[in-house]
């Protein structure tokens, strides 16, 4: 029986599109492999830990921190001493995550700093980190490999009447509340409400607004409209829960877009400054439909243009009557 660790240590969309390593994995060393990840605390391993297929997690804070002082690194260095890990698979493409081919015990290691994958103009960074193990593992089985997640969730009681359809809206992203960070990500609450309207309308959806506790003051307008209800705050094992049997997610660009995609779900995801060909949804099989307004400075994302613009108009101008459309579309195909 083959032990791997993975070590990808990040936000939750990044977690999520490490995923595909696990599928590779098990095609490659089959489906015994124990599997073992490196990765943020929090939510980032707890999601992981309800994924069957994932033998145990170790919660990484503060990356830079020493070995000889930061516990859980102490423990994982520990447990690896105790019985080797067969492969090390290091899914970092920048250098904070060096030092682990200095204190883990291995047989063979693959990633950063032995080998380093860089960042192509047009490619996925998905498919960037893939190029990392495609070799070792099969070009074939990576190739095919997308993101999924296999979860324990037994049965949630959900915040919408019980056998109603509904959809699941993601309005918020990390940083919208952080003081003097403009929303180049979000979407205008107006354009929300004019969507939640469209929805919710006669022989509509209901519909689940998801978000953290911080940002359910920020969106209280939304929560007016009959036919709405409310995740903020809620756990993650009700938010998968709520996305599984949802008809389709709604989501600017932040981690619960790819949290839906591995779990199955429909995904329509709004992008503005950031490139959906280098973080968007991943997936060949879950159905899902990027939305851009097609203004012609995006994306701007890490340029002087996105520190200049004052408008955010690659969001203001997509319109809320081509995002329902698209929705309606999406889950008619379905």
């Amino acid at each position: 029986m083959q032990k791997v660790l993975v070590i990808r240590i990040g936000r939750l969309g990044d977690t999520i599109l490490a995923t595909p390593v696990i599928e590779a994995l098990q095609r490659a060393c089959g489906s015994d492999v124990l599997i073992d990840f490196a990765t943020g605390p929090g939510a980032y391993a707890a999601i992981l830990e309800m994924d069957h297929r994932v033998n145990r997690v170790f919660a990484i804070a503060h990356r830079s921190t020493p070995w000889r002082v930061h516990r859980a690194k102490r423990g994982l260095e520990r447990h690896s001493r105790e019985v080797p890990y067969d492969l090390v698979i290091n899914l970092e493409t920048g250098h904070e995550c060096d030092d682990f081919v200095k204190f883990i015990h291995f047989h063979k290691f693959v990633g950063r700093p032995l080998q380093r994958a860089r960042h192509l103009p047009g490619r996925h960074c998905v498919d960037t980190e893939k190029s990392i193990y495609a070799q070792l593992l099969g070009v074939d089985a990576t190739a095919a490999a997308e993101t999924s997640l296999c979860l324990r969730l037994g049965s949630q009681q959900l915040p919408v009447p019980a056998d109603s359809a509904y959809i699941v809206i993601n309005p918020g992203f990390s940083g919208i509340q952080r003081p003097g960070y403009r929303s180049h990500r979000g979407w205008p609450q107006t354009q929300w409400l004019e969507l939640i309207g469209l929805l919710t309308g006669p022989g509509g959806l209901s519909v689940l607004v998801n978000g953290t506790l911080d940002e359910q003051q920020y969106f209280a307008d939304l929560m007016q409209v009959p036919g709405v209800y409310s995740l903020f705050g809620s756990s993650l094992v009700v938010l998968a829960s709520a996305l599984s049997g949802a008809r389709a997610l709604i989501s600017v660009d932040t981690g619960t877009m790819h949290l839906a995609m591995a779990l199955a779900t429909p995904v329509l995801a709004l992008f503005g400054p950031t490139d959906p060909v280098l973080t968007g949804p991943y997936s060949k099989k879950v159905r899902h439909k990027v939305l851009r307004s097609g203004v012609d400075c995006q994306p701007c994302v890490n340029t002087p243009l996105q520190k200049k613009c004052i408008s955010n108009r690659c969001m203001t101008a997509l319109e809320p009557s081509r995002v329902f459309d698209a929705c309606q579309l999406l889950i008619r195909n379905g």
